[in-house]
């Protein structure tokens, strides 16, 4: 696990660089983004243990019983996540009464570019493992104390983390033209990748409803939130001309 929090780390620290310079674009003062992120960064964390915990009550419920310190140290959901940092954001934004949007918009790149880093460690330690395959590219875990153990498995941490790459410079090439659009784009190009490489997850902790795991009704709501805001967008655009 040592690796996955260095990886964990990584994904931090690049993450505020980036998202100090991107703040430049609003006048936001480097030490906000740094206090800022302290709240983001606890708030995330907290958010992604809840829904966590919500989505896996029955696994959860049986090692409470054998061994509560594992319910603390492992479990996580990044949807969680990014709804808890972005409640984070926002109560920062009211402390020191900077515009929310504001902040919000100049951290968005950074988070795709964290998330495959951190997508890296998971691949390493062999947690959010992929389904049963023996096709290309397929891995082979023997000493995970995740994912299961001498069987051929897709590598959908190391797919979903290019995946990520690829959103983080969609994301910074729009972002130099025009930061209007970033929350759009990232709500819809992450909500349908994450929404798709869910029937190539193999593992279950983030729980179903209706056949489809709850990770991808957040990825459609994700969808429908990012084409509404880009409606609204170019609504407000038109009706300026």
């Amino acid at each position: 696990m040592q690796i996955y929090g260095i990886c964990i780390t990584i994904s931090i620290v690049l993450g505020i660089i980036i998202w100090i310079k991107n703040a430049k674009k609003f006048n936001i003062k480097s030490n906000d983004i740094l206090t800022c992120s302290i709240y983001t960064i606890i708030s995330s964390a907290i958010g992604a243990k809840i829904l966590f915990l919500i989505t896996n009550i029955p696994n959860n419920i049986h090692t409470l019983k054998q061994n509560p310190l594992n319910l603390i140290t492992n479990g996580f959901v990044f949807y969680g996540g990014i709804i808890g940092g972005a409640i984070g954001i926002y109560a920062y934004s009211k402390k020191r009464k900077i515009a929310y949007k504001e902040l919000l918009i100049s951290i968005i790149p950074s988070i795709p570019l964290m998330h495959a880093i951190g997508r890296i460690g998971c691949f390493l330690v062999g947690c959010c493992y992929g389904i049963p395959y023996k096709g290309i590219g397929n891995i082979i875990y023997t000493n995970s104390q995740f994912a299961p153990n001498n069987i051929n498995l897709f590598p959908v941490q190391i797919v979903e983390s290019i995946c990520n790459l690829l959103i983080f410079i969609i994301l910074m090439t729009n972002y130099k033209k025009s930061s209007n659009k970033t929350i759009e784009f990232y709500c819809i190009l992450y909500g349908l990748t994450r929404f798709f490489l869910e029937f190539v997850r193999g593992d279950e902790i983030r729980g179903q409803i209706l056949a489809i795991s709850t990770s991808q009704w957040i990825s459609l709501i994700l969808i429908l939130v990012g084409v509404g805001l880009g409606i609204k967008t170019a609504k407000l655009t038109y009706n300026k001309l």
